[in-house]
């Protein structure tokens, strides 16, 4: 198995705080982030990293969010049929950790395998006070689905492989891709929310552990660097203009 391509989906906006943008900085200033979700073709088969937001979560998030932004195109199940795909398509769903804005639309991927560490999945069932209301378990106690549960590091194809990367929450993996042409791609998550967490190294502000969140940032630079590699910030309104999007991609 090799990869062959990657697709960058993006799945709306949301309005955000930069008060949960940077951690420690007191603002109530509100700007709009955008939603990630990335297809990687192999070989012999499709990867899907990450889910947006449910397409039922998205009326209430219209109503209740003056920022948020989402047209009928942004919708995943809309932005794989771009690339000619459905959801019965993908093989694995990688989930960087299961808030609703990246498990959201797990859902749609019942004849998936869905990726997560244990630790995140056990924390997200359970979660505490100040993370409840970034878990909704009806996005992903889905016990007829099946489930791949990692503990760690782990090399899921030739050229995709998840890291582990704590602190943002107590189970949260990026995917390193070695692309053909592109060369190697760090899908960060929310280790990484912009740029400026990688560059100035950056905690983010909904943070489960601070210093495992620094440690993951450095970790994914020193590896960035190592490999000659780019990362993918997940959250980053200037990157996504700058991005290549669906149906274009990168080989």
């Amino acid at each position: 198995m090799a990869v062959t391509a990657l697709y960058a989906l993006q799945n709306g906006y949301l309005g955000f705080e930069r008060s949960g943008l940077f951690y420690g900085e007191r603002s109530a200033e509100r700007v709009p982030i955008p939603i990630a979700c990335y297809l990687v073709k192999t070989t012999d088969g499709t990867v899907l990293f990450d889910t947006g937001v449910s397409p039922r979560a998205v009326p209430g998030l219209l109503r209740n969010d003056s920022m948020a932004r989402f047209e009928d195109a942004d919708l995943l199940v809309h932005r794989l049929d771009s690339i000619g795909l459905e959801p019965a398509d993908v093989d694995l769903v990688v989930l960087s950790h299961l808030h609703f804005d990246h498990a959201g639309g797990a859902e749609l991927f019942p004849t998936s395998e869905l990726v997560v560490q244990k630790d995140e999945y056990a924390t997200a069932l359970y979660p505490p006070a100040f993370f409840a209301g970034f878990y909704y378990r009806k996005n992903f106690d889905l016990p007829s689905y099946r489930w791949r549960y990692l503990d760690g590091d782990a090399e899921l194809a030739p050229g995709v492989t998840v890291l582990r990367t704590d602190g943002h929450t107590p189970g949260h993996q990026s995917l390193l891709l070695e692309l053909p042409e592109t060369g190697p791609v760090i899908l960060a998550g929310d280790s990484c929310y912009w740029q400026e967490h990688i560059d100035a190294e950056r905690v983010p502000g909904v943070v489960w552990n601070p210093a495992a969140a620094l440690q993951s940032i450095r970790r994914l630079k020193t590896l960035a660097r190592l490999v000659r590699g780019r990362i993918f910030p997940s959250h980053d309104p200037v990157f996504w203009k700058a991005v290549t999007p669906a149906p274009g991609f990168y080989r």
